[in-house]
């Protein structure tokens, strides 16, 4: 027995070779929460001037274009764009009465796969039945979207009257 010193260097040897070291383990990977930056469905039922109250108060800074343009179906139309961050929200708005049209959600990124994300940062669920939920694909790659329209449905609509 010469080597009868070595022995319990090799039963240490042994064991620690049976443990798993650290980066073997199984790891959970976490998706990281998206915080909502506006909060849509508080916003249903008020007017254009009305909303900008408990954004203002929020560290969300407002750009606000005065500039009337004719839309698409032929009304007049304004535009306030509230950022936070690296998201906006402008809010379509007839200029004579401050009724609003729309909401569009965007971030200053341009374009994202799942329009989802734009719907958590605007505290709307695709299933709200006061609004209308559009996502806006990208002209260049239509598996992108470049933002969600968002539009009161008629019942939301006449209440901000």
């Amino acid at each position: 027995m010469r080597y009868r010193f070595l022995l319990p260097l090799g039963f240490l040897l042994g064991c620690a070779a049976t443990d798993q070291p650290a980066a073997d383990a199984p790891t959970a990977t976490a998706v990281p929460p998206v915080s909502r930056a506006f909060d849509v469905p508080a916003l249903l039922g008020m007017n254009a001037d009305q909303i900008a109250q408990p954004l203002t108060g929020q560290s969300i800074r407002p750009d606000h274009d005065r500039t009337p343009r004719v839309g698409p179906s032929g009304a007049t139309e304004a535009l306030y764009t509230y950022w936070r961050d690296t998201t906006a929200l402008e809010v379509s708005y007839n200029p004579e009465t401050l009724r609003v049209n729309s909401f569009f959600i965007k971030t200053k990124a341009g374009h994202t796969a799942n329009y989802e994300t734009l719907l958590k940062l605007a505290n709307v669920s695709r299933f709200d039945k006061r609004l209308n939920v559009e996502p806006i694909a990208s002209v260049s790659n239509p598996q992108l979207f470049t933002g969600v329209k968002l539009t009161p449905q008629a019942a939301s609509a006449e209440s901000a009257q």
